[in-house]
Protein backbone atom coordinates (compact mmCIF):
# COMPACT_ATOMS: atom_id res chain seq x y z
CA UNK A 1 0.00 0.00 0.00
CA UNK A 2 2.96 2.02 -0.03
CA UNK A 3 2.09 3.86 -3.37
CA UNK A 4 -1.87 3.99 -2.72
CA UNK A 5 -4.21 6.90 -2.86
CA UNK A 6 -4.62 8.51 0.27
CA UNK A 7 -7.16 11.12 2.14
CA UNK A 8 -6.87 13.79 5.09
CA UNK A 9 -9.23 12.41 8.07
CA UNK A 10 -8.87 13.99 11.54
CA UNK A 11 -8.91 11.95 14.65
CA UNK A 12 -11.94 12.43 16.44
CA UNK A 13 -10.59 12.39 19.79
CA UNK A 14 -7.27 13.49 19.10
CA UNK A 15 -7.71 16.54 16.24
CA UNK A 16 -4.07 14.68 14.65
CA UNK A 17 -4.76 14.60 10.86
CA UNK A 18 -4.09 11.28 9.39
CA UNK A 19 -3.11 10.23 6.06
CA UNK A 20 -5.54 7.09 4.96
CA UNK A 21 -5.48 4.86 2.33
CA UNK A 22 -8.55 4.79 -0.03
CA UNK A 23 -8.81 0.99 0.40
CA UNK A 24 -9.69 1.46 4.10
CA UNK A 25 -12.97 3.61 3.74
CA UNK A 26 -15.79 2.42 5.46
CA UNK A 27 -13.65 -0.04 7.61
CA UNK A 28 -12.64 0.48 11.32
CA UNK A 29 -8.77 2.37 11.58
CA UNK A 30 -6.89 3.60 14.14
CA UNK A 31 -5.42 6.77 15.01
CA UNK A 32 -1.10 6.43 15.05
CA UNK A 33 -1.22 9.39 17.42
CA UNK A 34 -3.30 8.14 20.34
CA UNK A 35 -4.68 4.53 19.69
CA UNK A 36 -8.54 5.77 19.30
CA UNK A 37 -10.42 3.62 16.79
CA UNK A 38 -13.13 5.22 14.66
CA UNK A 39 -14.65 4.44 11.23
CA UNK A 40 -12.49 5.97 8.30
CA UNK A 41 -14.66 7.92 5.93
CA UNK A 42 -14.75 11.16 4.03
CA UNK A 43 -16.32 14.01 5.70
CA UNK A 44 -16.58 18.11 5.57
CA UNK A 45 -13.59 19.60 6.08
CA UNK A 46 -12.86 20.53 10.29
CA UNK A 47 -10.60 22.42 11.76
CA UNK A 48 -7.65 21.34 13.75
CA UNK A 49 -9.74 21.17 17.15
CA UNK A 50 -13.56 20.97 15.26
CA UNK A 51 -15.98 23.02 16.88
CA UNK A 52 -16.17 24.16 20.13
CA UNK A 53 -19.62 21.98 20.77
CA UNK A 54 -18.78 18.53 22.41
CA UNK A 55 -14.97 18.78 23.50
CA UNK A 56 -15.86 17.51 26.92
CA UNK A 57 -16.88 14.28 24.70
CA UNK A 58 -13.66 14.58 22.76
CA UNK A 59 -11.42 14.93 26.12
CA UNK A 60 -13.61 12.14 27.53
CA UNK A 61 -12.55 10.07 24.44
CA UNK A 62 -8.93 11.01 24.22
CA UNK A 63 -8.45 10.51 28.28
CA UNK A 64 -10.15 6.63 27.77
CA UNK A 65 -7.63 6.29 24.57
CA UNK A 66 -4.90 7.09 26.56
CA UNK A 67 -6.07 5.41 29.95
CA UNK A 68 -6.30 2.03 27.06
CA UNK A 69 -2.73 2.90 25.86
CA UNK A 70 -1.28 3.47 29.49
CA UNK A 71 -2.78 -0.30 30.97
CA UNK A 72 0.29 -1.69 28.18
CA UNK A 73 2.83 -0.06 30.94
CA UNK A 74 1.45 -0.92 34.03
CA UNK A 75 4.06 -3.14 35.96
CA UNK A 76 2.47 -6.82 36.76
CA UNK A 77 1.44 -7.07 40.39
Amino acid sequence: MANSVRFAKVCPTCGRTLQIPVELLGKDVCCQGCGAAFRASISEPVSKFGSVEGIDERVDRLIQAADKQLQHFSPAS
